[in-house]
């Protein structure tokens, strides 16, 4: 039997519940948020009747995940109670705390983490003959088509370009697939590319629409002004650090501008060539793709050495700083420190010029394929086809 529900109207002229535990399990709405810049601030953090997953360190972040109820901590408790965690330090000393009627999934119940529940692992595995649980955003969704709510919304688990999430998309789609099999409505606010493509051998084009550029250019925007930003306040925050003489900090702080210069130069390169491709008229073919990608790797590699020995440098005039206190030794450690970073800014955006070719050619093989099999990519005349 449904458990009434007080019901509001909201700005956008929809009417939510006030609080999603007033809801029945049934009629619920999960939205499960990854990390991936685009899309993960897009979440219905202001919509009470929506319930909000977060996984791992997020929870910790109140910047960007304005509100929690539920986590995904899957990791064995020799991981998660480390207190060398490089993504947020005190992350055991925080899941220690009572976090009142939120939970925190984990592989079993750990007494000392007062909100914490067993994932039901074995339970959800029966739900299909495949062994197939390979990721976070995977088990999230497993779980919640397994707890019985109605729709599941996806924000943040983008899944594309890092080589490293090649098996996580695949598993991802499998258990999309299984939720719509289930019927279960699946809400994708990310990702949504994956499940937009060609019917093979009924569609396909050899040119890449304008229309691609144009989505990659506004998801790629968006994901460089967040490593922009964090690239900011990382020189702010080295910069306060350096005039307390904190050398550990500062040491600290360097290598977190290297990587964030880095991430903000690979999401600016590819916007960059997204934006440029997406202002062509012409036909833009493989081999162009092909070209520059190789370009930029190959200047990429250049300034990755360049990057590496003005670090070089750094270390050791970071070593005479420590040892004499001396202003000259700070002043010039600032010097090193902006060179550095600028390589690790050009390099990155050499990076970001090769994956985002890569992907294109990636794309412009699926459009070859599904116009007409694998053939077409060595003989463009079959493509064609006789008397075009």
């Amino acid at each position: 039997m449904d458990l009434p529900v007080t019901e509001v109207v909201t700005g956008n002229g929809y009417k939510t519940a006030e609080r999603w535990q007033d809801i029945p399990v049934a009629r619920r709405t999960v939205a499960i948020v990854g990390s991936h810049p685009a899309t993960r601030e897009l979440a219905p953090y202001d919509d009470p009747s929506v319930e909000i997953w977060l996984f791992n360190e997020a929870a910790q972040k109140p910047e960007v995940y304005k509100r929690w109820d539920a986590l995904l901590q899957i990791h064995l408790p020799e991981v998660y109670s480390s207190l060398s965690n490089w993504v947020n330090k005190s992350h055991w000393d925080w899941l220690q705390q009572d976090h009142g009627e939120r939970v925190i999934w984990m592989q079993d119940v750990d007494p000392r983490v007062p909100n914490s529940r067993r994932y039901p692992l074995d339970d959800i595995l029966a739900m299909t003959p495949r062994h197939y649980l390979r990721s976070s955003p995977a088990m999230a969704v497993a779980l919640a088509i397994y707890l019985g709510y109605k729709r599941i919304m996806l924000f943040g688990s983008e899944l594309t370009s890092n080589t490293e999430y090649t098996y996580q998309a695949t598993n991802l789609s499998y258990w999309i697939g299984f939720a719509d099999g289930r019927g279960t409505e699946l809400d994708l606010r990310c990702w949504q590319a994956e499940f937009d493509q060609l019917i093979y051998g009924y569609e396909g084009e050899l040119q890449l629409e304008r229309s691609h550029f144009l989505e990659r250019f506004d998801l790629l925007k968006a994901a460089w002004a967040n490593y922009d930003k964090a690239m900011k306040r990382t020189q702010d925050s080295l910069g306060e650090t350096m005039l307390k003489n904190d050398y550990d900090m500062v040491s600290n702080l360097i290598m977190a501008l290297d990587d964030v210069a880095v991430q903000a130069g690979e999401a600016f390169g590819a916007m960059s060539e997204a934006g440029a491709y997406s202002q062509r008229e012409d036909i833009i073919s493989r081999q162009e793709f092909e070209k520059r990608a190789a370009k930029a790797q190959i200047d990429g590699d250049k300034l990755r050495s360049d990057k590496d020995h003005e670090g070089g440098k750094i270390e050791y005039v970071w070593n005479v700083w420590k040892m004499s206190g001396r202003n000259e030794a700070l002043n010039q450690l600032r010097e090193f420190v902006k060179a550095k970073t600028q390589y690790a800014l050009d390099m990155g955006i050499q990076l970001g010029i090769f994956k985002e070719n890569m992907d294109y050619l990636t794309e412009y093989d699926r459009l070859l394929q599904a116009a007409g099999g694998v053939r077409a990519l060595g003989n463009p005349e079959a493509y064609r086809g006789p008397g075009r």
